[in-house]
């Protein structure tokens, strides 16, 4: 009694369930078919008129949603400006370096093998010497320190046409003037700018002139972050040009009796 009665439940619920199925599968084909002139008549119109809207400028004034009600229209759309140089800090910072190494230079070099009568004025262009390369240094990494992050302009600074050149030629004469120093003081010749002690000294004199050359570079980059780049060039250039003369004026010194500056 109970398989037929399964049977004849079987019969009539199987053709029910294929006709739901059918229909459910088919509706969102027909729904899909009847609304595909509509979604084609919305995308035609948002084309015309985005064709026909003029386009946005950010930079000439902010976008209509950023209203006054609004915190968006504090928003600033055009180029942030350069952070200025914090001058006092900077020249602060080279006038103390200036005075430690005159200080060094005047009271920190042995001057013994100096004439008494000509001591106060070598102990002068010593201390004038060694307080240049110190300012210029300590303006530098001030300046690197405390200037915030450089402008687009400055990323070029050690490798472009103009700069890779001078900054090569500012390393070579230390190098010349290290070469031509040792020249004439293996010649019985006095040095004339800092003392005997000091060049004859090799580890202080290369750390001397390892000093000097970076103050020089540091220079060329106060020039440059300040955007002075003509400037720049032009010290640079006058830098190695008195390099080069200078160490002309050393080799020529055992035979001609005289530096560039004096003796």
């Amino acid at each position: 009694m109970i398989a037929p009665r399964l049977r004849i439940l079987r019969n009539r619920l199987l053709p029910a369930g294929v006709l739901l199925m059918c229909v459910g599968l088919g509706a969102p084909a027909l729904r899909a078919q009847s609304l595909r002139p509509t979604l084609a008549t919305v995308v035609q119109t948002a084309k015309l008129r985005s064709l026909a809207a003029p386009p946005l400028d950010f930079a000439a004034s902010p976008p209509s949603f950023a209203t006054a009600a609004s915190p968006l229209h504090r928003l600033d759309f055009a180029a942030a400006p350069a952070k200025p140089l914090p001058w006092g800090k900077l020249l602060l910072a080279g006038s103390a370096g200036a005075a430690a190494g005159a200080l060094v230079g005047a009271r920190g070099l042995s001057f013994a093998s100096v004439a008494p009568s000509t001591r106060s004025a070598h102990e002068w262009r010593a201390g004038l010497t060694v307080g240049a390369i110190g300012g210029a240094l300590a303006l530098a990494l001030a300046t690197r320190a405390w200037a915030g992050p450089a402008p687009a302009s400055a990323s070029d600074f050690w490798w472009n046409g103009w700069n890779t050149p001078l900054l090569a030629g500012m390393v070579a004469v230390h190098v010349l003037d290290f070469t031509s120093t040792r020249y004439f003081r293996n010649r019985g010749k006095d040095e004339w700018l800092l003392t005997n002690h000091l060049v004859d000294n090799r580890a202080a004199f290369v750390a001397t002139e390892t000093a000097a050359a970076a103050a020089g570079i540091g220079l060329m980059y106060l020039l440059h972050r300040t955007g002075h780049d003509r400037l720049e060039r032009w010290v640079a250039a006058g830098y190695i040009t008195l390099g080069v003369a200078s160490a002309v004026a050393n080799y020529r010194y055992p035979s001609t009796g005289h530096g560039l500056f004096g003796q």
